[in-house]
């Protein structure tokens, strides 16, 4: 019937909002929940700073959102019109200001980590915010070959290119200590051709080569 009950810690999430109208889809975060009514709104609770107060987007998130995507202490919501509205933890993912003419229009799908966001645009561009340290920042990588497909990690991502080569960015083990911090990194050799397929733990990447053979890289 499109009503909503909860449990759990209530900080979290966990108390039963009163929501006024139906509820199509329910998100969540490590923190709070987001749903979209049937008439395209957003409604909020949990961690207030966490994406649980969405008050300062209220105007923007009235109406015609789609879908609802999430860092772990943030919220970004896809409209109709191709627009994208961030909540919640400004440094995670909730700040999408220094992106704002980019992420304004266009926008036909959003990646996101723990804490960053990526947004593909009709045009095949991409667009990234977020900590820089868990891929919010991807000015240097090329992607002129062209999109196949994007996979995330807790803190980085990986895309398979249309030409079968990989370009990754972010650091696979940010918030854990593997083998005292050092990283495995991508063999760029390896990564250059012939990629079939890239799958992700969450600290690490395995690619799989046409030849049937798999390597890997990571935390």
């Amino acid at each position: 019937d499109g009503s909503i009950i909860c449990w759990g810690t209530a900080s979290y999430g966990g108390s039963t909002p009163n929501i006024v109208g139906k509820v199509s889809d329910i998100y969540s975060n490590g923190y709070a929940f987001a749903a979209i009514r049937e008439d395209g709104s957003v409604v909020t609770w949990g961690n207030s700073g966490y994406g649980g107060d969405s008050s300062k987007v209220s105007d923007q998130l009235s109406s015609d959102v789609i879908r609802i995507y999430s860092t772990h202490k943030s919220f970004a919501a896809l409209k109709s019109d191709g627009s994208v509205v961030t909540w919640g933890l400004a440094e995670g993912g909730g700040d999408s200001s220094t992106v704002e003419d980019l992420v304004n229009s266009d926008v036909i799908n959003i990646f996101s980590t723990s804490a960053s966001f990526l947004a593909v645009k009709e045009d095949g561009s991409v667009v990234t915010w977020g900590l820089k340290d868990a891929g919010g920042d991807s000015s240097k990588i090329d992607f002129s070959s062209g999109i196949h497909e994007i996979i995330s990690a807790s803190s980085s991502y990986a895309v398979l290119l249309k030409d079968n080569s990989v370009v990754t960015w972010g650091k696979p083990s940010l918030f854990v200590d593997f083998d005292n911090g050092k990283d495995i990194p991508i063999d760029r050799e390896k990564a250059q051709s012939n990629i079939k397929q890239v799958v992700s733990s969450d600290y690490a990447f395995a690619a799989l080569k046409n030849d049937g053979s798999v390597f890997a890289w990571g935390g």
